[in-house]
């Protein structure tokens, strides 16, 4: 019983936090233009949002991301069968921002789990802008 409630637990904590957004910017490595960004923590799939505060041009978009160092040991221990199992090192992530003056941007992601996820990524416009992201 007390494993189950502690296990009740930690998953209604893992739930509660998919769906937070995390907070930060994308740089425009030619014009040094900033833009607001926020990519929505997830287990896999999410959205994302930008602004460019330059033309007002406002961005929704989303990515899929990949798991990348999760490794799984199965073995035998004094005649008891074990799993180990170890958890993801990173993710990779592909998406796509749609600006509502027709500004595309495909995004490229690494990203560090845990309770705060962080990461780093490039994207490039339709016109060949090149940006930097880190959240």
């Amino acid at each position: 019983m007390r494993k189950t409630l502690i296990l009740c637990t930690v998953l209604l904590f893992l739930v509660g936090c998919a769906g937070q957004m995390l907070q930060g910017r994308a740089y425009n490595t030619l014009t040094g233009n900033t833009l607001s960004f926020a990519i929505e923590k997830s287990y896999g799939h999410g959205t994302m949002t930008a602004f460019n505060p330059k033309n007002n041009e406002a961005f929704k978009g989303e990515y899929s991301g990949f798991y990348k160092g999760q490794n799984t040991i199965y073995g035998n221990i004094g005649g008891d069968n074990v799993t180990l199992i170890q958890p993801p090192t990173g993710a990779n992530a592909n998406g796509i921002l749609v600006g509502d003056k027709g500004t595309t941007i495909r995004v490229f992601f690494e990203i560090k789990p845990g309770l705060r996820p962080t990461g780093y990524g490039i994207g490039q416009d339709q016109a060949g802008n090149k940006y930097d992201f880190y959240f």
